[in-house]
């Protein structure tokens, strides 16, 4: 694979700091699923132990090594190596489900608008044990997501070491941006605001493993606060401007840092709704539910953050305002 003279159609690309315990089988895993042509780069992000000694069985691996510099950089240096047209994400400490490279290269060949394309995913916790309820809920939620565009500020809509993405378009909005917030998360609300489709495969591509050394577990940069501010950021730059009239759908915790939000931004907080009228949030008057058919706005803003009142309010507002679109008239939002 390193000797092939032609660009290969996909670039696997694995950054790695100390992952002794599960390397060599997220390697294995990548070969197994890997075509004749596939080059397949290790960053090795300082790990005590070289890399280059533990995959001594595998030539036709390429590893880089760098100094302790963290993922981003990790995934810079294998992205600027990498020479496919589409670039494979995996983890040290994941595994391919094989069928994956085939059906995310078919499919983003399928979709040329399309940036990036996930898939479903199972996580095991350490020695095998079931993972925590709030990591199965978020596993659910992704796992059935059909519009990754329309509830990209709800969550993450993708798994990162899920994802294959075109390599062009991830370098025409500049690649990974290092900073104090999850780089995977940044990268898909600016590829969405380039205008770039998002999608996922209706098939597990992943198993993801779980445990107490987990970046998601142990650096600060993926606490709820880091996504939160990248979803404020990336809505007051495309959703809306001053003077907005500008509705909110969830009168309780996850609603109120968005109504502050809206008036920080210039707009006007015309109305607010929750499954029950009474009182007021920031002077104005909360109505119930039903009273959003004959509300006049701009933009509807629910923030509610249990999935299953995200389906009933989708389905309500179905019925009653089927002139609103989601992902452009009313988005759900955490």
């Amino acid at each position: 694979m390193l000797d092939n003279p032609e660009p290969p159609a996909v670039s696997w690309v694995l950054p790695v700091r100390d992952g002794d315990p599960w390397l060599q089988q997220a390697i294995e895993s990548i070969l197994a699923d890997a075509r004749a042509g596939d080059e397949i780069i290790v960053v090795d992000d300082g790990s005590v132990r070289p890399v280059v000694e533990m995959l001594s069985s595998h030539p036709d691996v390429l590893v880089l090594r760098q100094p302790p510099l963290g993922i981003v950089a990790a995934l810079e240096t294998g992205r600027a190596q990498a020479r496919g047209e589409f670039i494979a994400r995996l983890d040290a400490d994941d595994e391919v489900v094989p069928g994956r490279r085939d059906a995310q290269v078919d499919w983003l060949r399928e979709h040329p608008r399309a940036a990036v394309v996930g898939g479903q995913a199972t996580m095991v916790g350490p020695a095998g044990a079931p993972v925590t309820d709030g990591m199965a809920r978020y596993l659910s939620w992704v796992n059935h997501l059909t519009d990754h565009q329309a509830e990209i500020l709800v969550e993450s809509p993708l798994f990162h070491p899920a994802v294959m993405f075109r390599a062009s378009a991830v370098e025409q909005v500049g690649g990974y941006r290092d900073g104090d917030f999850p780089e995977d998360y940044d990268l898909w609300l600016r590829l969405v605001g380039a205008g770039f489709e998002l999608g996922a495969l209706p098939q597990q591509v992943v198993v993801l493993r779980d445990h107490g050394r987990r970046l998601t577990r142990t650096d600060e940069r993926y606490r709820r606060r880091a996504f939160r501010q990248l979803k404020l950021d990336w809505a007051a730059t495309h959703l809306i401007q001053p003077g907005m009239r500008v509705a909110v759908w969830g009168a309780g915790r996850a609603g109120r840092p968005w109504m502050r939000w809206v008036r920080a931004q210039g707009g006007v907080l015309e109305a607010v709704f929750d499954l029950q009228g009474g009182g007021e949030r920031q002077g104005v008057r909360v109505q119930p539910w039903q009273a959003v058919e004959a509300a006049n706005f701009d933009l509807l803003l629910v923030c509610v953050g249990v999935a299953q009142a995200r389906r009933e309010i989708r389905a309500a507002l179905g019925r009653l305002r089927p002139d609103l679109r989601e992902g452009e008239s009313w988005w759900a939002v955490t």
